[in-house]
This record gives structure tokens, sequence and C-alpha cells, in this order.
């Protein structure tokens, strides 16, 4: 974290109108200091300072964090790879029958592929002419352009074919320079596109394997866009809304990250949709679907982000190394987790 950002932190902090009052602060952060013996940052960066959240021990600090997410032990090298290679991983998935989206071709610098043909491109006119026939063979509304190894929605592009002709060009050195692979748009289910039409809102599902290799559900969220972005992503300034996991309802409220104000949001900014009480369609199933990619791709720690359909929910992609911190407050906070010391490589393998 910068120091500009942390900067920024510190005034959210300041100006903040919901903070607890004093005397709580003072011994709710040198409780969790004393009890953990490392100074609490995550504290005032993970909003536990603010009215109404509660029992702050037991969530994880940064150090907790990081030994969960970032050893091999969790994430282990081969699978990784299965994982942040986004043409690797809907390759797998269809082998398995996983529902995805839909491909429709693919490129790796020059050389583009659709069906069963390779198409070397160099120019502008043959660059749109790609996208023109795929929507013309495909019959898709909308197309999205994902690079193989793109992270927190960047390298994300859509199409459609009325915009082909002015945003191709400006993605002309983007896609010769790297590897895209070309995805159907996904036509979410009425009741979630309710909340927020102009983004596919995706559910973060996070999933640990235990010791004995069984896989477990620990938390997930809905993750929405907003301001008519068509990503949802919470770094790029979109924001989550804890899911009950009992019964698969969304709580009040959902939260900005901090880097973007921290805001907590009650009713959806664009809407008006009022979160609390809404059931997730599909949500056992959505459960199940993670529980099976975890069994195919046995990362041990990872985040499925899974959209839902009519027909039910299709995985958008995995994420090993997955920003937890977001999915434990459906949980209460991962540090009372009995799976917790497992998690953090405390106990013998």
């Amino acid at each position: 974290m910068g120091f500009k950002q942390n900067i920024f932190r510190i005034n959210v902090f300041l100006q903040d109108p919901n903070k607890k009052p004093a005397a709580i602060l003072f011994r709710e952060f040198f409780s969790i200091w004393r009890k953990k013996k490392r100074f609490p940052i995550h504290y005032i960066g993970r909003l536990m300072y603010r009215k109404g959240f509660e029992n702050p021990e037991d969530y994880m600090d940064m150090e907790e964090y990081k030994s969960i997410v970032f050893p091999v032990r969790n994430n282990p090298e081969a699978y990784v790879h299965m994982l942040s290679n986004k043409l690797i991983f809907h390759v797998f998935c269809e082998k398995y029958k996983l529902p995805v989206p839909r491909m429709l071709g693919y490129n790796m610098r020059s050389s583009f592929f659709m069906e069963d043909n390779l198409i070397f491109i160099d120019s502008e006119k043959d660059l749109i002419s790609y996208f023109e026939e795929m929507f013309k063979v495909k019959k898709a509304e909308v197309i999205f352009l994902k690079a193989f190894c793109g992270f927190m929605g960047k390298h994300v592009h859509k199409l459609t074919l009325e915009n082909v002709g002015e945003d191709v060009p400006l993605l002309k050195e983007t896609l010769l320079n790297g590897e895209f692979i070309f995805q159907e748009g996904v036509q979410q289910i009425d009741s979630i596109s309710k909340i927020y039409p102009s983004s596919v809102n995706t559910l973060r599902v996070e999933t640990f394997i235990d010791n004995q290799g069984t896989p477990h559900i620990l938390g997930a969220v809905l993750r929405l866009g907003s301001g008519g972005k068509y990503i949802d992503n919470v770094s790029s300034g979109g924001f989550f809304v804890p899911i009950e996991m009992k019964n698969g309802t969304l709580i009040k409220k959902g939260v900005r990250a901090m880097i973007h104000g921290g805001e907590e949001i009650f009713e959806h900014p664009d809407t008006g949709f009022v979160f609390e009480k809404f059931k997730i369609p599909f949500f056992d199933e959505c459960k199940e679907l993670a529980i099976k990619l975890a069994t195919h791709f046995p990362n041990r720690i990872a985040g499925w982000d899974l959209a839902i359909t009519e027909e039910g929910p299709v995985v958008i992609e995995g994420n090993n190394q997955p920003g937890i911190t977001i999915g434990e407050l459906s949980y209460g906070g991962y540090a009372k987790h009995p799976l917790f010391d497992e998690m953090r490589g405390l106990k013998r393998e």
C-alpha cells in the first residue's frame, strides 16, 4: 500500500462520523494488539472502528491473512497455472462439463483463432473484420475480451456489434501485443439484473481444502458494479454485499473498499434497490458448483466468481490468492473458524 493510499485511508477514518466512541476504540484496538501481539493496522483499514462492527478479535489481522493466502502450501504451482490462465481454465472447465460462458475465440498476439481457423492479423481493417465475422457467425450480442492472465478486472474490454468500428482500433496495439480470450457475455438472471443491470454481478465464493482433502465453503459475497461500469470488481470501484450463509440472503448493507472511500451502502446508488433480505437465486447450486470447482482445481485456498443465469450458475473465473477479507464478513470472522489453524498451516499435514 503506497504512502498516498495510506494518507487517504487515514483521512477516511478521521472524517468518518460513524466511529465508535473513543473509549471503545482504544479498548478494542489494544485488546487486539495484546491478543495477537502485533500492531493491528487492519483495525482501521478494514473499518472495524465503525459502529455496528462487532467482535473485531474474530477477524484476521494482516499477518494471519498473509499466512493463508500467499504460502505455496495453499497455492501449489501446478494448480496456480490452471487458475491464473483464463484460456487453460476455460478449456479445462469445458472438458469436465463445468458451466462457463461460451468461448468464441482467442488470440496469441497476431495469431487469432475462431472455430478451427487460424488468422494472422496485423492491420486495423483485418482486426475489425475478424470481430464483425465473430458477431455474425456466433450470433453473440456482447463479447468480452479478457487477457489470459489479467486480474482485478484489469485488461477486460467489452464489445458490441455497434461499437466494433469505434473500439477495436483503440484496442489494436493491446491485442496484437498480448493474449486474450473472447467470451460471449453472460445474460444474468433478471432478479440480479434488477439490482444493477450494467455489469454481470458475480458471487465471490471462497473455499478451503482441509488436510484430509475435503473442500469447504468459507464465505460468500455478491459483488456489484456501479456508476455505469461494466465490471464489478471491488478494486475497480465496485462494492460488495455479504451473504448470510445459512439462508442465502443479503445482509442489509454493502461496503466499498476503504481506498474508494469505505462507503456503507444500504441500497444500490444507481437503481435504489434495497439489499436487506434479498435471497440469492440458485444459492445452493452456487455452493455446490464452488465445491465441484475446488475438487477439480484443488488449490487449497480459492475464490470462485460465479454469475447466475436463468438456468443456474456459471463460473466466470477462479482465483488463487483471493482477497478473503471480504468473504469473512459473511462468516463473522475467519479467526474463529474451526479450520483457521489448518488454513494457517499450524497443524501437521
